[in-house]
């Protein structure tokens, strides 16, 4: 490597690994006289960073954990013994001196434990997953430069075993360490160089003048813009000019939060906005801790495009990386951190576990202030907790809330305990705060979270009803820190993820009481799979669309529930935004391995429908049905009045036509609010069908901009959606307009689709916008909203208007007809990018992924046109398709 007078070197690749038992060499050897190679035996290529069994996986000595039950062949540590999984690492690097320069070697984290040997000199570091270690290197690098480094890693020293009859928390003993209590593989190694500075440190030790003009503030998605500023602190020695520096990105916000005296739900705003939470629980992004910056990219993007704007960065899972944090910056996404206590594994359970675990508080409040050090700088860092549905031991918990306390000037107005007046001259240095700009709770279900005592009133955790979730009783408690339901993925990742027997549908079993229990194969069970009935309270909610014959058919019915039943939970707590509730977090939002329940993308990035569905739902400015009560409700989150709006609403059938056709004009709605407008008439007029569909539109009326758009296929009170199977064989007429950019491996494709069918006697509406979410702007190629005025006039030039929008940098358009007999609704349509070679094999998986979508899972209404892009990046030497699929539209149809 290049020499550098000041800088960091990542030693992330390039790494071997080796049982230890299987080395009978000293780490004095290795790293002297005997280094290791790839071509030696026990030697393999390692994943850094990654765990133990990551590196098994790579190298083909272990099968794939996440694929089928392939997990259940791997020898657990808890029968093994904790010697079977201790291994060394090893790599080279090139550091060479000059005169009065210093280095440290780093390690992020090491779980659990492990000795270091660089050019034969040994250091032994201590305990604990959630630290990181500093070695003073200057003196034992080699002169020529090239240096050995050997790690040996001891896994944690209570591993715990799974007993038969299972359960979250085993038989408990992983509660006994300050480790992550859920990763499959225990160890983890993550080499790198970093400072241990906070902004509040390093601003009072070594900056004096320090002056930011009416600075711009960060605000959370959804609120404003994610502003950022970049700090460098350097430090210059006399005579021998600049010794260090160091540099972070970091916002100027102000986070408070207090316990809302109307609805008893914490409440947060940001720069004295409230802020309504719709968010998620964040788990891991990669079971074997694969962790890369490309991966939590796309992880915390997508929760930004489903319009969140918190992730609950959960108990047993991690302290998150920096990188997690990064984007959280950048995407606006607040963020929610845990400390390492879960009572899964602390303090209850069969056996009940040890209720003052973690057995050694000291590493705990170690690893603790080390994590806040890390983390504090990030403006999307909103709160501190002590952990998941249990508080941690009283010592703990009394020096957290001590060292976590709230600087006055961070402090809520309804919680000051000194006038204005009085916060600039308190004497007490920020300095002297370990974080001191926000708030540390001592639980997930306390101090303003479920009832806010402990009593586990979260969850459920179930299919519902999808109007269960407007009514009063479904929820008592002003934030549920966690709310959760089914989450099965498309089929083509059951395909690509269980082995053929795991594509078996559930066998469904009609009981007595008139309900259906779904009976699943055990791949699926293995996987967590979640039904789609609740016997005796909630009848199969894919069932209501006909039984499914296979796993294509199953999965597709999955998708529409998965939509409905998403939508359905936001738009419920939305409708009681601040008269009932402060915030909502989903459990979960996404699984770090193969899982089957609770997701809105599986594990190969892949959406589901449910994705979408929240992310109409959590629009800042949204128009949406009250499911319990028929009425019409606009959501206006924003911190500006809505003024003049109007709402669009039309109901159609399957034949095509427009049953019902109503707009509510001059509608004025406040800051923060959401408004009930009036009843939806259609259900109660003469004769209604028993499945329609109903299309609402809000706009401003001085010029026709749309501002939401929601689409429901709904059946009369106790009626089924079993007429929209024959509905398939409707495939009415489309036409899609698209142009493609190309910049290396990246592509955007930006298409219009316009449902061409037209029936001549149905009504026209008012207007016919198009509509195209604003994309997250972080590349170079943006994408703005196209909207058509209103009048038939119109309708001729809108696409001469768009190609002439499109026309500059473009590598071409491509206009492509779906020919179609029928008249009606385009169905559920989704899009999916395919590569395209000719050497791909019978049932492989071609899809690439990820792909970021303005929308997806939508329908459109005769004559009805909308703008959708899509964002991805292609591996090299792939040519990319994209596909149209639909529910009326059985096969899909290339259309790129």
């Amino acid at each position: 490597m290049a020499e550098e007078v000041i800088g960091k070197r990542v030693l992330d690749g390039g790494w071997l690994a080796a049982r230890s038992t299987e080395v009978d060499l000293t780490g004095v050897d290795l790293t002297t006289t005997h280094p290791p190679s790839a071509q030696q035996s026990s030697w393999m290529e390692a994943v850094v960073p990654g765990t133990v069994l990551a590196t098994l996986v790579k190298n083909n000595l272990v099968r794939d954990p996440f694929y089928g039950l392939e997990n259940e062949t791997i020898i657990d540590i808890g029968e093994s013994g904790r010697e079977y999984y201790t291994f060394w690492f090893f790599t080279t690097f090139e550091c060479k001196l000059s005169t009065n320069q210093h280095v440290d070697l780093n390690f992020r984290a090491i779980n659990y434990s492990a000795d270091v040997y660089l050019n034969g000199h040994k250091v032994v570091l201590p305990k604990g997953m959630f630290r990181r270690h500093c070695i003073d290197v200057t003196d034992i690098l080699n002169p020529d430069g090239k240096n050995l480094l050997a790690v040996l890693v001891y896994p944690p020293d209570h591993p715990g075993k799974i007993p038969p009859e299972g359960g979250q928390g085993g038989d408990h003993e992983i509660g006994k360490d300050v480790a992550a209590q859920y990763v499959e593989g225990w160890d983890w190694m993550t080499p790198i160089r970093d400072r241990n500075t906070g902004i509040w440190d390093e601003v009072s030790l070594c900056i004096t003048g320090l002056f930011f003009y009416k600075p711009n503030l960060w605000w959370p998605n959804g609120m404003g813009k994610q502003s950022l500023y970049n700090v460098e602190i350097t430090v210059d020695v006399e005579s021998f000019g600049e010794s260090d520096s160091w540099s972070h990105h970091f916002g100027f916000r102000k986070i408070e939060s207090n316990i809302d005296s109307a609805t008893g739900g914490r409440l947060f705003k940001v720069n004295g906005q409230p802020i309504f939470i719709r968010g998620g629980n964040w788990i891991l992004s990669d079971g074997l801790l694969r962790l890369s910056k490309r991966r939590y990219k796309t992880d915390i993007k997508f929760h930004a495009e489903m319009n969140f704007n918190m992730m609950r960065c959960w108990g047993g899972g991690l302290a998150e990386r920096p990188e997690f944090y990064h984007y959280c910056d950048i995407y606006g996404l607040l963020v929610w951190q845990e400390f390492w206590i879960t009572g899964d594994c602390d303090g209850r359970g069969i056996p009940v576990s040890n209720p003052d675990g973690p057995l050694d508080h000291d590493l705990f409040l170690l690893c603790a202030t080390d994590t806040v050090k890390l983390l504090r700088n990030h403006p999307s860092l909103a709160l501190w907790v002590g952990g998941n549905e249990q508080v941690p031991p009283d010592d703990i918990n009394t020096a957290l809330k001590k060292d976590l306390q709230l600087h006055p000037y961070f402090e809520s107005s309804t919680d000051l305990k000194f006038s204005k007046e009085d916060i600039y001259p308190v004497s007490k240095d920020p300095g002297e705060y370990l974080d001191g700009t926000r708030i540390y709770v001592q639980g997930s279900m306390w101090d303003g979270f479920a009832n806010g005592e402990g009593d586990f009133t979260d969850g459920p955790y179930e299919i519902q009803n999808p109007e269960n979730f407007f009514k009063d009783d479904f929820y008592n408690y002003g934030f549920n820190p966690e709310v959760g339901s089914v989450g099965m993925p498309v089929a083509a990742t059951i395909r690509a993820t269980l082995p053929r027997e795991g594509w078996q549908i559930p066998l469904f079993n009609k009981l007595d009481n008139g309900y259906v229990e779904e009976v699943p194969n055990p791949i699926w069970d293995y996987h967590k799979y979640i039904p789609y009935s609740k016997p005796g309270l909630v009848h199969d909610q894919i069932l209501l669309y006909g039984t499914p014959t296979d796993i294509d058919d199953f999965c597709l019915k999955a998708q529409l529930v998965n939509y409905i039943q998403y939508r359905a939970l936001l738009e419920g707590w939305t409708s009681r935004m601040w008269s009932k509730y402060t915030g909502v977090l989903i459990w979960k939002t996404q699984n770090p391995w193969t899982g089957l329940r609770g997701q809105f993308y599986d594990h190969l990035h892949e959406q589901t429908a449910g994705f979408y569905g929240c992310r109409c739902a959590a629009e800042p400015i949204h128009v949406q049905l009250n499911l319990a009560t028929n009425y019409l409700e606009v959501v206006n989150t924003t911190s500006k009045e809505l003024s003049d709006v109007a709402i669009e609403s039309s109901v159609w059938d399957l034949e095509g036509a427009c049953l019902d056709y109503e707009v509510l004009e001059k509608l004025t709605i406040p800051s923060k609010k959401t408004v009930s407008i009036s009843e939806m008439k259609y259900p109660k007029s003469d004769n209604p069908k028993p499945v329609y569909f109903l299309l609402l539109k809000l706009y401003k009326r001085e010029d026709y901009r749309l501002l939401s758009r929601n689409f429901y296929w709904l059946h009369l009170t106790g009626g089924d959606y079993k007429l929209l199977e024959p509905y398939k064989k409707n495939k009415v007429s489309l036409k899609i307009t698209s142009m493609t950019y190309i910049r290396g491996s990246s592509y955007e494709v930006r298409m219009h689709v316009e449902n061409t069918s037209k029936k001549p006697d149905s009504r026209t509406l008012l207007h016919n916008n198009v509509l195209e979410k604003n994309r997250l702007g972080d590349s170079d190629m943006q994408s703005e909203g196209v909207h058509c005025v209103p009048g038939r006039e119109h309708e001729r030039g809108l696409l001469e208007k768009v190609l002439q929008y499109f026309s500059t940098n473009t590598s071409g358009v491509k206009v492509t007809e779906v020919n179609g007999a029928g008249i009606g609704v385009a169905f559920f349509l989704h899009f999916s990018v395919h590569a395209s070679n000719k050497d791909n094999k019978e049932g492989e998986d071609t899809r690439i992924l990820p792909v970021h979508y303005s929308d997806n899972y939508f329908s459109m209404v005769p004559g009805e046109v909308m703008a959708i892009t899509l964002n991805f990046d292609v591996p090299p030497g792939v040519t990319p398709r994209i596909t149209l699929h639909g529910w009326n539209y059985e096969g899909g149809h290339t259309v790129l």
